[in-house]
Formats: structure tokens, C-alpha cells, sequence
């Protein structure tokens, strides 16, 4: 999946689709407007979907999908689904976040741990996300 910035101010977005907590300062000015994204992964709120990117310079982090438009909608065949509710393991993130839905590569949404490490940067997971980056960049390149 491949998307392409189209704004990184949260005041963009009105409070209806605002979620965490989020402000008219939550910074994402991390994000080029214009620049394309590879997607490694999707959650999904009761009020949008966000998408998990590495942007330059930077470890992969979750950003709100009304920033961005769809430049290719295709998911990597390896993906997997969770339903947070359904799965004992994740459903801290529904009872706690209201995270409906996670899909991404096979660690992402069966592991909990692997899902915290990459949130807390840790280098384990990190060094696993980037191997799972490597060959999902790959496959975006080579449509």
C-alpha cells in the first residue's frame, strides 16, 4: 500500500476524527506534505484509520490516514488481521484505545509484545520491523 501526504497539521482534522487525546499541537510535522509513504500497517478507530510508516530518519510510527490520499491500495498477500475484542492478547488496546482492528505482516497483529517493543523502541522489534520494512518495500517496488 502506498499513500501520499497531503497535510501533517492536526488542525486539519476536525475533532470528530481526532483520537488519543490529540490536539491542534500533536505534532506531525515530521510528515512531507507531497511525499509518498509505504504502509506497513493499519488500525482502525471507531473515527478513521491510521497507518503505520517509517518516514525518513525516523522508526515507524502511527499517523492518523486523513493526511494522506491512496496512491496504491493493494495489501502485501502475507498480511494478517486482528480483531482486538476477539483476541485476549490484544484486547487491552479495544478496552483501553478503542483499536477496532490492526492488519499488517504476521508479527504485528499476533504478537502484543512485538506491537508494545515498536511503540517503545525497542531494539528487538525494531531490528524485526525493519527486516519485515525490507521485504515489504521490496514488493512495493517491484508493481
Amino acid at each position: 500500500m502506498l499513500i501520499k501526504c497531503i497535510s501533517n497539521s492536526m488542525s486539519s482534522l476536525p475533532l470528530s476524527l481526532r483520537c488519543l487525546g490529540e490536539t491542534d499541537n500533536t505534532d506531525f510535522t515530521f510528515l512531507k506534505v507531497g511525499h509518498m509513504y509505504v504502509v506497513y500497517g493499519l488500525m482502525f478507530f471507531p473515527c478513521r484509520v491510521d497507518y503505520l510508516i517509517s518516514p525518513e530518519d525516523n522508526d515507524p510510527v502511527w499517523v492518523p490516514g486523513d493526511f494522506f490520499e491512496i496512491i496504491d491500495k493493494k495489501l502485501h498477500s502475507d498480511w494478517s488481521i486482528n480483531i482486538t475484542h476477539l483476541d485476549e492478547n490484544y484486547k487491552i488496546l479495544y478496552e483501553n484505545f478503542n483499536i477496532q482492528v490492526l492488519i499488517g505482516y504476521v508479527d504485528l497483529v499476533t504478537s502484543i509484545s512485538h506491537y508494545i517493543g515498536i511503540l517503545e523502541r525497542e531494539p528487538s522489534d525494531l531490528r524485526k520491523f525493519y527486516g519485515e520494512k525490507n521485504k515489504i518495500d521490496e514488493w512495493q517496488l517491484a508493481r
